[in-house]
């Protein structure tokens, strides 16, 4: 395990990453439940204009006062996150900030949507009337939710391009690294056609694929778009790139001022006519990773919240006894709705939306997928101890038992370097294959989202069959525990995404050691920051015990 730690490592930017991954994460931790309580609440308070029963209502407004509380504090932490991005990636956000731009300005609107309906909302529960409340309660969740769908969109393209072909035969099971791939498709605009020599360019598998009005679509080998994006944020000329290669000498001899333009001037037109042709406002969410990403984001959130309910109205159970029979009705309802949509969420979660997710990466990054299935030599996989597991995958993966999965060992090293400066990549660069690491992480969720599976099953048989009061104490003394497990099942299932796709921070485009900073935090602001987060998780915990536990204890409500 050490091993496989150091191999995660060791790719660039150490600690940046883990700093990233640390403002992150605790971001992650709370805003899933301002995408799953806000949309709980909605529901909750439908149900109650449905039954007129006074006790959803209740439900419905202690749910949203969580959703409140949580949204203040995680408008904190994004708002950190997104300093860190810029201190830390400014190679990376000055990429998006120019050619996936829409969905981050987007989200500006997103979060003005955020705060009027919150806080209207909350501010005139018992002003509006109920049609009038059910309308601000589904712009309150709607809201988050779009807020979500632009940051996803942006993430999944960093995962999966938009335009991007695997390097991956599951037909054959072969690697097509021979032939040049991973491939990204691009857009060269005819202005730049006469300066290349695409004799040579074909003999380095760049694809021409299709010829536009004022542009050429070809497939570029990732090698050379990676090298080519470091190149541009190192100031290179094109005397002094990889494109001096494949310059038309013809048109060089003509043109030599050709020679001391900026590699950043020409890749610039590139990708800004590529983004032109896909569409401005659409290359984001054309990413094929996207639709399957958005849905495992929101179910991942909505599955936490139903856990974290569950536990919270199980602990009121178990200390209910002297408290009156209205509040005893109230927490039951409140328990048997947690533990229905738990149970419900986990299953969709995991079998139609965890589902995409894989055969998204099973498609799109198939290096990715070879280390999640370590179809490796060099580790025992989990999978080799259950028979007949690896015709599931592939029948999951690729829609066939019998289809080869792709072999880890078989992808090399360097297959994101490019082979005209192969020696000055890899000691930049070292490994470009997927950490192995991540074969554990991932069949550690997969574990104990069974498990949170069949323990949500249990008891919402016991809720039926005997009612809430006649759960056993011990099933509802794992409530708590729930909430931690299910926490954690998310945090591996974005460990997961992250560290998988390293050393990328845009797939086939941007490695780590081009997006980040030229002066990299040290391990005293790690530890200082760490201690900033851990603070603010401090803070709303206890605001979550002030304004939500104590005014619901039986002593305060009997």
């Amino acid at each position: 395990m050490a091993d496989l730690l150091g191999q995660w490592g060791l790719y660039p930017a150490f600690s940046d990453r883990v700093l990233s991954m640390i403002g992150i994460e605790v971001h992650w931790a709370i805003l899933q439940y301002v995408l799953g309580l806000s949309f709980l609440s909605f529901i909750a308070y439908l149900i109650y204009i449905k039954t007129n029963n006074e006790k959803w209502e209740k439900i419905a407004y202690t749910l949203f006062k969580g959703f409140v509380i949580v949204f203040a504090v995680g408008a904190a932490t994004g708002t950190a996150s997104e300093f860190g991005l810029v201190l830390l990636w400014p190679n990376l956000t000055e990429a998006a900030g120019r050619y996936v731009y829409f969905p981050l300005y987007a989200e500006v609107f997103a979060f003005l949507m955020e705060v009027v309906f919150i806080y209207l909302t909350f501010y005139g529960w018992r002003k509006f009337s109920r049609g009038v409340l059910a309308i601000l309660l589904l712009f309150s969740f709607i809201g988050p939710w779009y807020s979500a769908a632009m940051i996803v969109s942006v993430n999944s393209y960093m995962v999966a391009p938009t335009g991007i072909v695997p390097a991956y035969d599951p037909n054959t099971g072969a690697w097509l690294y021979d032939q040049g791939y991973p491939k990204l498709t691009l857009a060269v605009p005819n202005d730049l056609v006469p300066a290349l020599n695409l004799t040579t360019l074909q003999a380095l598998h760049v694809t021409v694929k299709d010829t536009t009005g004022d542009a050429v679509l070809v497939e570029m080998p990732v090698r050379i778009v990676q090298r080519l994006a470091y190149e541009s944020w190192a100031g290179y000329k094109v005397k002094d790139s990889i494109l001096a290669l494949v310059a038309n000498k013809t048109t060089v001899q003509a043109h030599p001022e050709i020679l001391d333009m900026q590699v950043k001037d020409i890749v610039d037109k590139v990708l800004a006519k590529t983004v032109e042709i896909v569409g401005p406002t659409m290359v984001a969410f054309k990413s094929p990773v996207y639709a399957a990403s958005i849905l495992h984001v929101l179910g991942s959130a909505l599955t936490v919240s139903a856990f974290t309910l569950m536990g919270a109205y199980a602990m009121r159970i178990r200390r209910y006894n002297s408290a009156s029979k209205e509040y005893k009705e109230y927490i039951d309802t409140a328990f048997k709705y947690a533990a229905v949509s738990a149970l419900i969420i986990i299953i969709v979660q995991g079998l139609v939306f965890g589902h995409e997710m894989g055969r998204a990466v099973a498609e799109y990054n198939p290096e990715k997928f070879a280390a999640v299935e370590a179809t490796t030599d060099q580790i025992t996989p989990v999978t080799k101890y259950l028979p007949g597991s690896e015709k599931l995958v592939a029948l999951l993966a690729y829609g066939d038992p019998n289809a080869p999965l792709p072999n880890y060992d078989q992808i090399p090293n360097d297959y994101c370097v490019c082979q005209a400066t192969a020696q000055q990549d890899s000691a930049r660069i070292g490994s470009c294959k997927p950490p192995l690491i991540i074969h554990y992480l991932y069949y550690t969720k997969i574990t104990l989202a069974i498990l949170l599976g069949l323990y949500s099953l249990i008891i919402v048989y016991y809720v039926w069959r005997k009612g809430p009061a006649g759960t056993p104490g011990w099933l509802l003394a794992l409530g708590p525990v729930a909430i931690i497990v299910v926490q954690l099942v998310s945090y591996l299932g974005w460990a997961v995404r992250e560290i998988g796709r390293k050393p990328w921070t845009i797939y086939g485009v941007m490695t780590s050691d081009v997006a980040h900073t030229a002066n990299p935090a040290s391990t005293g602001v790690v530890a200082l920051v760490a201690v900033f987060f851990l603070a603010i998780l401090a803070a709303l915990g206890y605001s979550v015990y002030k304004f939500l536990w104590l005014p619901g204890r039986p002593e305060e409500v009997s």
